[in-house]
């Protein structure tokens, strides 16, 4: 599916790739900035997001995730922020902004949405992964060195499990790191 370049179908830097109830194949491109959506064959269905931090603009759109109604949270990894749209791409909220503070973001990369709603951020340059409510605001951060934990040092990839169990792919520690429903390292 697709190809190198910047016409409908075609990706350049394909990061995440997600699919909707209908089997409809979302993906964002870092390169393009932009989300595109393809049909179960492969054949181009549409395209939305253009370079910007204006609502709806993008910088480096990586994670993706889906939530209970479809509405698609997408990481805007070089705005500092995470946003939410429809699948058709229309706007419907944003937080975050850059800084290492609770609810900021340095370089979010990966998403994850829990059965009841809450989301988990990869916090890639803070080394950290922070839990939002579903509306964005923030509940806890994790990941950080204690005693007792392993600090995680640029996490990408991130998944939440039936349980609430949260999964890192901790890049620099070559590492897949698990921590509970609660935040506290397994």
């Amino acid at each position: 599916i697709g190809a190198t370049g910047s016409e409908d179908g075609n990706f350049q830097w394909p990061t995440k790739l997600l699919l909707d109830k209908d089997e409809n194949l979302i993906i964002s491109d870092e390169a393009l900035n932009r989300i595109t959506i393809m049909d179960r064959d492969g054949s181009f269905v549409s395209k939305w997001g253009e370079l910007g931090n204006k609502e709806g603009q993008f910088n480096r759109p990586s994670g993706m995730a889906l939530d209970r109604d479809e509405n698609l949270l997408i990481v805007d990894s070089f705005n500092h922020r995470i946003q939410k749209f429809t699948k058709n791409g229309d706007y419907i909220a944003s937080w975050g902004a850059y800084g290492s503070r609770e609810g900021e973001f340095n370089h979010p990369w990966g998403i994850a949405i829990r059965e009841d709603g809450h989301i988990f951020v990869s916090d890639w340059r803070n080394n950290r992964v922070q839990h939002f409510t579903e509306d964005g605001s923030f509940v806890a951060e994790f990941g950080q060195h204690s005693s007792n934990e392993l600090s995680l040092n640029r996490p990408a990839g991130v998944a939440v499990d039936q349980d609430g169990d949260v999964y890192v792919a901790d890049r620099d520690n070559h590492l897949i790191v698990i921590f509970n429903a609660h935040g506290r390292y397994v």
